[in-house]
């Protein structure tokens, strides 16, 4: 300890210098900088499934984990020749909600995929919204059925289903 008080008596400014980075230290602590460092270094299944499947999704796809809830923003485009009416494109869409949960399923580690609690996918366009929700061991289970009507049965008992007109 002596050693330590001798050095800081002959080199004051070095006594100024480490009272100034403590300080700094304690202010990115206070404003949060640090935890938010430290959440994201903590390994949760979410996380997994996002770097697995963040390889293999399309451009007009984002995908955020919340705590260890994956969250799925999907932008359709489709163009306006495409559909008659509105029944038509709530049809296009749902079909491509159906195809993009299949998307996720096939696409994301199964053991990571059915430890993640909640998956919610967002689907927008200009004049509807979908919003999805299931859970990641529900969804695991798309990957490996074949039928259409198994595929459609799975999803009417497991999903949620939310739409939105714009």
């Amino acid at each position: 300890m002596s050693m330590a008080s001798k050095l800081l008596t002959k080199y004051p400014i070095l006594m100024v210098g480490l009272l100034l980075m403590a300080l700094f230290l304690f202010q990115l602590r206070d404003k949060g900088l640090l935890e938010s460092r430290r959440e994201s270094m903590t390994a949760s299944s979410c996380r997994a499934v996002r770097v697995m499947l963040n390889k293999r999704i399309p451009s007009n796809w984002n995908s955020t984990c919340e705590g260890n809830n994956l969250a799925v923003s999907i932008n359709f485009a489709i163009d306006e020749k495409s559909y008659k009416d509105l029944g038509n494109l709530r049809a296009i869409m749902y079909r491509g909600l159906a195809n993009n949960l299949i998307l996720i399923s096939k696409n994301s580690p199964s053991d990571s995929l059915e430890r993640t609690d909640i998956v919610r996918v967002r689907m927008n366009h200009s004049e509807l919204e979908i919003n999805a929700v299931t859970e990641g061991r529900f969804l695991i289970k798309l990957a490996t059925i074949k039928s259409k009507e198994l595929i459609k049965e799975h999803l009417k008992a497991t999903v949620q289903v939310k739409e939105s007109k714009k």
